[in-house]
């Protein structure tokens, strides 16, 4: 059983609308009555085929949304690896930055320039810490206190 155009679009604009089943019900041209229950319904047609419902299972539109969120999980999110890599660069100088220079009679050029030191810093330090190198957790241990008594009969 395939969606209906209506129902492929809730699934795109759910995505789109971060999660919020209202406003995708609502940009998918369902009432605003039916949109107010959007969310459960989303719930109930995702769920347990086996128990019991008022709407019918729709495992095609939970197929839809997950399809949709693999799709821009590829194109719009850096994995782990990326990140490492990304900051590996920064870290050794092979990064540039666009900074903009004045070449004359209020004239500007943007020129690539090398990252700065502390950028270059920061991201030894978070590398350092994705890989365990630095540990900020200090464990100070004071032993217990030592009393002195007797004090009267102590000469100065």
């Amino acid at each position: 059983m395939t969606l209906k155009p209506q129902e492929q679009l809730f699934a795109t604009e759910y995505i789109a609308n971060k999660g919020n089943a209202y406003q995708a019900a609502i940009k998918a041209g369902y009432k605003p009555r039916t949109a107010a229950n959007a969310y459960e319904w989303l719930l109930e047609t995702l769920t347990n085929p086996n128990q019991k419902r008022h709407l019918p299972y729709k495992p095609e539109l939970a197929a839809a949304i997950k399809a949709e969120m693999e799709r821009l999980h590829t194109e719009k999110t850096a994995d782990a690896q990326e990140v490492i890599e990304y900051l590996t660069s920064v870290m050794r100088g092979e990064h540039t930055e666009q900074t903009l220079r004045l070449v004359g009679e209020g004239v500007q050029t943007i020129d690539d320039i090398e990252v700065g030191e502390k950028e270059r810093l920061k991201a030894a330090e978070i590398l350092a810490k994705i890989w365990g190198i630095v540990n900020n957790n200090v464990n100070v241990t004071v032993p217990d206190p030592v009393v002195i008594t007797g004090g009267d009969k102590l000469e100065d």
